[in-house]
C-alpha cells in the first residue's frame, strides 16, 4: 500500500511534490514570527498546574498579597556602618528608586532598631530609630543587626561584610486578577462544571492575560536593565550583585533567546562537519541539512500558529530535532547508497522507492518511540 502511494503520487509528481512542501514550509516559517517565550516567575512552567505546594503558594499570595522585589548585596571596602559606606547607601537607595517601576527601596538606614539603646516600647512607638537617627549607637546597632532573628543573614552577613538592599516593585492588581479568574475558571474546566458563558470567558481571559503579561515583561525588562545601571556606577566603591524571582525570570528569558540560535546554531554545525567527515559529498551534506531545516521551520511555525509558548524546559527543542531528524535522514541516505552499489542499472525512481519502503518500518517506530516520549 505505502509502495503504491509513494510510486503513483510522489514519484510521479516529484516536482509537484516538492513545491506543495515548499511552500508549506515557507508557510509555517511566516508563522514563527509569532513564537513567543513563555517565563512566569517559573510557576506556570516548572510545575505541575494541580501541585498541592503551587496551589498552597497561590492561596498564601491571594491572602497576604506579597509584593515582587529584586535584591542587591552590596559589600564595600570599608567598615559597613561607616559614614562614607551609610551615605552611599543613601545615594544608591535614591537612585534606585529615582528609576521607572520602582515603589520603594529598603535599606539598612531604613529599618528600626529598638535596642540600640534599649527603649520602652512607648518612647518609639511615633519615632522609630534607625541608623540615620542621632540618638541610636553604631556599636550597639551592630549587635542588634548581627543577632536579631529578623535581621541576621537577611539584612546583613553573619561576617558584618555585606548587606541587603530590597527594591520594591509595584504591585501589579491587574496581573493578579486575571491569574485568579483565569486559575479559578481552568478548574472549573477540567472538573467539567464550566458553563458555556464561563468557556467564552477563559478564552477572553486568557487572551487579555497574555497580553498584560507581555506588556509588564517588557516594562520589567527596562526596569532590570535600569537598575543594573545604577549598580554601575557604585561598583569601584563596592561589590554588589542583583538578584530576585523577576531578574531570574528575564534572564532565563534572554538565555533561552540565546540557546534558540547559539545552540541550536552549534548543533547545526557539528551536523555539517560530522556529515562532511562522514559522506564527503556535497550532496549528502546538503540533503540531510535541508530535511532538518526544514523539519524546524516547520515545528516553529506550529508552535507559533498554536500559540504554544517555548518555555525553560522545552527550550532546547531545536537541537532535539535537528539531531532526532538527521538520525531518520542519515538511515536514509546509507541504505540509499547501500541499494545504489547493489543496484548500478536500477535507476533513481527504483532505488528512491526501495529506500523509502525498506526504511518506513524502523523510522516510523523510531519516531513514535520519540513521539511517546516527548508525550
Amino acid at each position: 500500500m505505502l509502495k503504491n502511494f509513494y510510486d503513483r503520487l510522489v514519484l510521479q509528481y516529484p516536482r509537484s511534490v516538492f513545491l506543495l512542501i515548499l511552500l508549506s514550509v515557507l508557510c509555517l516559517g511566516y508563522q514563527t514570527r509569532k513564537l513567543e517565550i513563555d517565563i512566569d516567575a517559573s510557576a506556570e512552567t516548572l510545575l505541575l498546574e494541580d501541585d498541592a505546594d503551587l496551589h498552597f503558594t497561590r492561596l498564601i499570595n491571594a491572602r497576604y498579597k506579597s509584593t515582587d522585589f529584586l535584591v542587591i548585596s552590596y559589600t564595600p571596602r570599608q567598615d559597613l556602618l561607616s559614614d562614607a559606606v551609610l551615605a552611599d547607601i543613601g545615594r544608591l537607595s535614591d537612585d534606585l528608586e529615582a528609576l521607572d517601576g520602582v515603589e520603594s527601596v529598603t535599606s539598612i538606614l531604613d529599618v528600626p532598631l529598638l535596642e540600640s539603646p534599649p527603649r520602652p516600647i512607648r518612647d518609639v512607638i511615633h519615632n522609630l530609630p534607625t541608623l540615620e537617627s542621632a540618638t541610636v549607637d553604631r556599636s550597639l546597632a551592630r549587635i542588634e543587626l548581627l543577632n536579631s532573628p529578623i535581621y541576621r543573614n537577611l539584612l546583613v552577613s553573619p561576617d558584618f561584610r555585606t548587606t541587603a538592599l530590597q527594591v520594591n516593585l509595584p504591585v501589579d492588581e491587574t496581573y493578579r486578577e486575571l491569574l485568579t479568574r483565569r486559575n479559578e475558571l481552568k478548574r472549573k474546566l477540567k472538573s467539567l462544571a464550566i458553563t458555556e458563558a464561563e468557556r467564552a470567558e477563559l478564552d477572553e481571559v486568557q487572551v487579555r492575560f497574555k497580553a498584560h503579561r507581555d506588556r509588564e515583561r517588557v516594562r520589567q525588562h527596562r526596569t532590570i536593565i535600569g537598575v543594573r545601571a545604577v549598580m554601575d556606577r557604585y561598583r569601584d566603591r563596592a561589590e554588589l550583585f542583583l538578584g530576585g524571582v523577576s531578574m531570574i525570570a528575564d534572564d532565563m528569558i534572554s538565555f533561552i533567546k540565546s540557546d534558540l540560535k547559539i545552540f541550536g546554531l552549534g548543533v547545526l554545525l557539528l551536523l555539517i562537519v560530522t556529515l562532511g567527515v562522514i559522506f564527503r559529498q556535497l550532496r549528502w551534506v546538503l540533503l540531510p541539512i535541508l530535511c532538518c531545516g526544514f523539519s524546524v521551520i516547520a515545528t516553529c511555525g506550529l508552535l507559533g500558529m498554536f500559540g504554544w509558548e517555548v518555555t525553560v524546559v522545552s527550550s532546547n527543542f531545536i537541537s532535539l530535532q535537528l539531531i532526532i531528524t538527521m538520525a531518520v535522514t542519515i538511515h536514509l541516505c546509507v541504505r540509499y547508497r547501500e541499494l545504489a552499489d547493489e543496484l548500478p542499472d536500477g535507476g533513481q525512481r527504483r532505488l528512491i522507492l526501495e529506500t523509502v519502503t525498506s526504511m518506513a518500518k524502523p523510522c516510523l517506530y523510531a519516531v513514535l518511540t520519540t513521539i511517546a516520549g516527548f508525550s
